[in-house]
């Protein structure tokens, strides 16, 4: 069976840099994004939601530059299960996929609040009734993944302007009726966000799409995510985007542009 690959896509406006009064502060020289190791407490998840200051101090925003880092929050309970599931985004014959299309991970240089969103699952119809299955009622599934990624943004001087990292988490392995390999809790989840003074970084997520790596009796999900960055100074801007994909076999590919 032929894997479908989305290529990642770079975007670099080149007419800002070719101007020759544009100090070197104010320039991109490189913007690279690359895994690193997840850390020993693999299924420890964090989530935030907090407000970056604009003073420069250790949390502060874009404004003044500074770090913003994460700070946990209250794990979900039983009763928030009818909120979980999310709506339905998208379909691929026999799949569909649950939760939020699109949601900001960094806003004007602070991490969004993740907890506000559904994550993704990718689950199948039912076959007498049509009906998308529950996550719920899918059995089988694997202790959360995580994986990490870094984003740094360097300008002509060779000086780090942005450092982002972010966590790619889900379950895979989930089966309806004794068959398949479904996956839940798909998300992007943004974790410490340092920026420079005048640059400002933003950052989305947006499911790109579904497919079926099995068979139509016996299905192994997929989903792929995207990762949008912005990158904006006085007189530079920059667009990239990244690709991520994971399957209901447990499989992470990312497709990272260079």
């Amino acid at each position: 069976m032929k894997r479908l690959l989305l290529a990642s896509s770079l975007v670099l406006s080149t007419a800002a840099f070719a101007a020759t009064n544009i100090p070197l502060e104010q320039q991109i020289s490189s913007f690279t994004v690359v895994e690193v190791t997840t850390p020993a407490n693999l299924h420890k998840m964090t989530m935030m939601g907090l407000e970056g200051g604009a003073d420069g101090g250790a949390t502060g925003g874009v404004t003044g530059g500074g770090t913003t880092t994460p700070e946990p929050t209250p794990a979900p309970t039983i009763g928030d299960r009818a909120d979980t599931a999310g709506k339905v985004i998208q379909t691929a014959r026999d799949l569909v996929a649950l939760g939020e299309a699109f949601y900001e991970l960094v806003k004007k240089g602070r991490p969004s609040n993740v907890t506000e969103f559904a994550p993704i699952s990718v689950v199948p119809r039912n076959a007498e009734t049509k009906e998308y299955v529950d996550p719920f009622d899918l059995e089988g599934f694997s202790m959360p993944v995580e994986r990490s990624f870094v984003a740094k943004v360097k300008n002509g001087t060779g000086s780090e302007v942005v450092n982002f990292t972010y966590k790619v988490i889900y379950s895979y392995g989930g089966s309806f009726d004794g068959k398949g390999k479904y996956l839940t809790n798909v998300m992007v989840v943004p974790g410490a966000i340092k920026t420079s003074y005048g640059w400002d970084f933003n950052a989305k997520m947006t499911l790109s799409g579904v497919m079926n790596h099995g068979t139509r009796a016996n299905p192994i999900a997929g989903a792929m995510v995207n990762i949008k960055y912005q990158m904006n100074s006085w007189s530079a801007a920059f667009e990239r985007n990244d690709t991520i994909h994971v399957t209901g076999a447990g499989e992470l590919k990312n497709f990272l542009a260079q």
